[in-house]
């Protein structure tokens, strides 16, 4: 059996592959995981990477014991690389191929979210990408409780601070970019064949919301290099 395991993007939750766990095919266990929240409301427990990775890595130990592939989409793209450069500085087992979706490469500088957002601004940007729809604007009350939690995923991803690798990541690595993304410049995308030795992009229709928003070929891609040779045979048809 092998395992899939999916980390979601800023704000969100593991209940977005949900679909992915209804839908997965014989020999393929989805397991999606919830970035943990704190005590504190609408907050998360860990606010930086360096306290999120290794905490996330000591949770998903068991599920690293045979095959098994880390997807992550937009923050958990960058979550899913970074766990893979943890478990190789450990002396732990390698995932069988690392796959992200609409995150640019961790060591360039591109996206418009920053620390110092407030709520209203984040509204704003998530309205400029797609994240939330225009009747929901007209009622932000209904929103702000939510907006902690993506405040502090945010503020993760624009706080990271890139340390070189040592060497390329050894492991395949699949990247899949909406071709309409408003969010991520394609030299961003592009970017990622600097960070490993066997490194794909392939571009799909859609936006930054590649996940909730999937025709069903982004699932069907990732479902497929976890189940066979992540070569690029196995990649989706792509959009140049």
């Amino acid at each position: 059996m092998t395992k899939l395991v999916c980390l979601h993007h800023a704000g969100g939750n593991a209940s977005v592959f949900r679909p992915w766990v209804q839908y997965a095919p014989a020999g393929l266990e989805v397991v999606p995981v919830a970035i943990p929240a704190g005590p504190e409301p609408g907050r998360r427990t860990h606010r930086t990477t360096d306290g999120l990775v290794p905490a996330l890595a000591a949770e998903l130990e068991p599920h690293m014991d045979d095959d098994y592939v880390l997807f992550g989409k937009s923050m958990g793209g960058l979550l899913a690389y970074l766990l893979t450069r943890h478990v190789r500085q450990h002396g732990g087992r390698l995932p069988k191929a690392l796959a992200v979706a609409a995150f640019g490469a961790p060591h360039l500088s591109w996206g418009t979210f920053t620390a110092e957002d407030d709520e209203d601004t984040l509204l704003a940007r998530l309205r400029a990408i797609g994240g939330i729809p225009d009747w929901l604007v007209a009622h932000p009350a209904w929103v702000r409780p939510f907006l902690g939690l993506l405040k502090d995923d945010t503020r993760l991803c624009a706080t990271y601070e890139h340390r070189p690798q040592e060497r390329p990541l050894p492991v395949p690595v699949r990247v899949f970019a909406g071709e309409g993304d408003p969010l991520v410049p394609r030299e961003a995308f592009e970017g990622w064949k600097e960070l490993g030795e066997d490194v794909e992009v392939a571009y799909l229709p859609g936006g930054h919301y590649l996940v909730s928003q999937d025709f069903g070929l982004l699932r069907q891609a990732v479902f497929s290099l976890a189940l066979h040779d992540p070569s690029p045979a196995c990649k989706v048809s792509a959009v140049n």
